[in-house]
């Protein structure tokens, strides 16, 4: 169901869009102002700084606009609409100050005031910052334990703001020189420690923050822990960036300090965006993991490198670092360490990143290493989690266990895929795991699961084989009771009948009585006769034995009231072929005859090659009646085991716009 937005709601949230363009549109008319009265003022993009600051609006803007257009409920994306006004505003301010006091002066109203606002804004963006990373993915507040946080970043950029006005420290940037029109001669030292104070304490509330995310992720699981995932991979680079930033801000290179800011921030609008709308990206926590673990690995091979040539080099001063038989060295050490010093890295940081499926992963690699291992018993015992199953694709579309059971596959399961097709599913309860373990350890245990999956396919064809067996065993004593059944009531009962007629009309009949009963026992013999053909219908003719399944077929067609078209190999094949290929067309035809509603049966037989060395025959019988056979029958079953029993295969399936095809495969020798 789609919700519709408040209409209130839409008209606010496009005016929140236009304010950060309204503050971009008055800062380039003020510079437009300036640059007429001949004052040296950079535009902006003219500079490292404004480029940085630009850049750093933009972004802050578009994911602020995305977000609250996708998610209009949450304060996120209006914590960055706000970051990015207060960056754009701080701009504003300066360029104000610029043309209010020194290139046009007293053309407008309060300009050392807009100058002191706008050297003081830096610590709103840093307080926005905070905030973003102080509420949950969702929007809402962290835990109460975290909520002095959020009063302390409040309290350090309000007591900062108030202090920056009051203390006579000239002012920076374009209006370097310039003083608070409200500071107090009397407060100048105790005004610039408190701004001082408050600024460190707001940048160490944003990096608490950071440490408080790496805790509420290390606590999460499932969909939470996905989300926390992104605002992690997003908030890793911030402290770096917020110490150099602080760091060059006040060692007076606005360059860098700017740049440091806007990497910062890229990172974390990123991190924010898809913590928000695409979190279910279960592959982010294995790549952050093996970033971390080759960023590591490098390290480590970069410094067994540079130990190697400063040992060589303060070993043997008549080497150079750049010799040959240094570099040599130095890279065959380096080359030793890195696959070590990877492995390591990943434990280590998998460790720490993901204890769980660490000690899962490690117990399953242990118990691999055993000869024969129960591998669901032992995913069970590393997931701690006893519902654990693996299921496998079966060729009829369905699943199978292990010992080769039809089973239904669950809906919360990890597919194990090779080459694009899904070869396994790891079935779990999500109430007892995590998807990314069961991932993982899928993945350490994939080679097992194949040999697992050729045990199931193995044993789901003894199964298969030992229910055809079953099948054809009961079908051989249904077929003898029905035959005995048939000879009993039908032909036996009607010879005997016969039999008592001719033997009474012996003893005591007259010749006329004599020759009436035995013109009796002639029509009755002749019914007995094609009961008997009748009941021998299902049975092989003569013929097949003599002129092979074609006279087999043609003589059929002589016996059969359908109007039948044949295209019929005359190649003979062994007995055992032949006489499956005929019960396949005798059983299709007599179904076709008694179900179909048609009188046009087509059949057809042709040795097709298979391979270079090897034939099959196949037979197919195909009608245009109402079709919906069903395969599971007790007549097809049976074709379909008696093929199986010769390594073919049976397949019906239903003609367009209607009929039937039974098709038969029956391997042969050329």
């Amino acid at each position: 169901m789609t919700v519709r937005t408040p209409p209130l709601v839409t008209v606010g949230r496009a005016a929140a869009w236009l304010v950060v363009p309204a503050l971009v549109a008055g800062t380039l008319l003020l510079e437009h102002w300036i640059a007429a009265t001949g004052f040296p003022y950079p535009r902006s993009f003219e500079s490292a700084s404004s480029g940085a600051y630009a850049t750093a609006t933009l972004v802050c803007w578009l994911v602020g606009v995305v977000l609250t257009w996708r998610v209009v409920g949450n304060v996120v994306g209006w914590l960055f609409l706000a970051l990015a006004a207060s960056i754009t505003g701080g701009g504003l301010a300066d360029a104000y100050g610029v043309l209010a006091v020194r290139a046009d002066p007293g053309s407008l109203p309060s300009g050392e005031l807009a100058a002191a606002v706008g050297d003081a804004a830096f610590a709103w963006g840093f307080l926005l910052i905070a905030l973003c990373l102080q509420l949950t993915p969702s929007g809402r507040p962290m835990s109460p334990r975290w909520a002095v946080l959020v009063w302390a970043s409040i309290g350090s950029c309000v007591v900062f703001e108030v202090a920056a006005l009051l203390r006579s420290t000239p002012l920076g940037g374009a209006n370097a020189g310039q003083v608070s029109p409200l500071a107090v001669p009397g407060l100048a030292g105790p005004a610039a420690a408190v701004a001082a104070a408050a600024v460190v304490t707001l940048g160490l509330c944003v990096l608490a923050s950071v440490a408080a995310i790496v805790v509420r992720f290390r606590a999460s699981r499932g969909t939470e822990r996905q989300r926390m995932l992104w605002l992690v991979v997003g908030v890793a680079p911030l402290p770096v960036c917020v110490v150099v930033a602080f760091l060059a801000a006040y060692s007076g290179h606005e360059p860098l300090s700017g740049w440091a800011f806007v990497a910062g921030l890229t990172c974390l609008a990123v991190g924010v965006s898809f913590s928000i709308m695409k979190y279910r990206l279960y592959g982010v926590e294995e790549a952050v993991v093996k970033t971390l673990a080759y960023l590591t690995a490098t390290g480590a091979v970069a410094a067994a490198y540079g130990l190697v040539v400063l040992a060589v080099t303060g070993t043997v001063p008549a080497v150079d670092s750049g010799s040959t038989p240094t570099t040599v060295l130095a890279t065959l050490v380096a080359a030793a360490v890195a696959l070590p010093a990877y492995r390591w890295a990943r434990d280590a940081v998998d460790r720490r990143f993901n204890r769980r499926r660490f000690d899962a992963v490690r117990m399953i690699r242990a118990g691999l290493a055993a000869p024969s291992p129960d591998l669901v018993g032992l995913m069970r015992t590393a997931l701690g989690d006893p519902d654990v199953r693996i299921v496998f694709p079966a060729d009829n579309g369905g699943w199978v266990s292990p010992d080769g059971q039809t089973v239904t596959p669950a809906s919360d399961a990890v597919d194990v895929t090779r080459m694009g097709a899904t070869a396994a599913k790891v079935e779990f309860d999500p109430h007892r795991t995590d998807r990314v373990v069961v991932d993982a350890v899928a993945r350490v245990a994939a080679a097992e699961i194949d040999n697992l999956g050729l045990r199931a396919a193995l044993a789901r064809q003894l199964h298969l084989v030992r229910e055809s067996r079953a099948r054809l065993a009961n079908a051989h004593l249904d077929e003898r009771r029905r035959m005995e059944r048939d000879l009993h009531d039908g032909a036996q009962q009607r010879l005997l009948a016969i039999a008592f007629q001719l033997q009474s009309a012996r003893i005591n009949g007259t010749l006329h009585v004599l020759r009436e009963q035995t013109s009796h026992a002639i029509e009755q013999l002749a019914i007995a006769v094609q009961e008997l053909r009748d009941l021998a219908n299902g049975l092989q003719p003569h013929s097949l034995a003599s002129g092979g399944l074609r006279a087999a077929v043609e003589d059929l067609t002589l016996r059969i009231p359908l109007r039948l078209t044949t295209d019929v190999t005359e190649q003979r094949f062994a007995p055992t072929v032949e006489s499956a290929a005929w019960f396949v067309i005798a059983e299709a035809v007599s179904n076709a005859a008694k179900y179909a509603t048609t009188d046009a049966v087509h059949i057809a037989a042709a040795a097709t090659p298979n391979g270079a060395s090897a034939t099959e025959l196949r037979v197919t019988v195909t009608d245009h009646g109402a079709g919906g056979a069903d395969p599971a029958g007790r007549g097809l079953q049976g074709l379909a085991d008696r093929v199986a029993a010769l390594g073919g295969r049976l397949t019906v399936t239903n003609c367009q716009p209607h009929g039937t095809r039974v098709e038969a495969t029956l391997p042969c020798e050329s």
